[in-house]
């Protein structure tokens, strides 16, 4: 009992790890202006963006610019429903609210499951503008 109890417990794990693996896809992003990230400036450039899995079920973004040796961990502050015109496009997303100085990382949509929101501050001058980027998958030689 003891060797099958052990056996599925490895199997499990196992599992657990193939699926961390396929959903931490990893996504380029060509973005052409400075943005903000919590309280770091991140430059513009081709950003490398993946979810990582973690043990506690938390979803963790990580953004990375190769070429400025810059990266940024984000923990999601809510998910909410796909818009329509990110569906209906079937294409990956990030978007920025942008007002007084650089734009924020808004919110972001992997192509599947809810969409992602980070914390961002609002302008002081109402409604910000609103900037997308659309995503595609990494190629092995990006």
């Amino acid at each position: 009992m003891k060797r099958y109890t052990m056996n599925m417990t490895l199997a499990v794990a196992a599992l657990t790890l193939t699926a961390g693996t396929i959903s931490a896809q990893t996504m380029k992003a060509e973005i052409p202006f400075a943005f903000r990230v919590g309280k770091q400036v991140m430059q513009p450039g081709a950003y490398h963006v993946n979810i990582l899995p973690s043990s506690s079920g938390a979803q963790i973004v990580r953004l990375a610019n190769r070429d400025a040796k810059q990266s940024v961990l984000l923990v999601p502050s809510a998910r909410f429903d796909v818009p329509r015109a990110w569906t209906s496009e079937a294409r990956p997303k990030l978007r920025f609210a942008c007002s007084e100085g650089p734009c924020t990382l808004n919110s972001m949509w992997m192509g599947e499951g809810s969409a992602l929101q980070f914390h961002s501050q609002r302008g002081k001058n109402g409604e910000p503008r609103i900037a997308e980027i659309t995503l595609r998958p990494e190629r092995a030689a990006d």
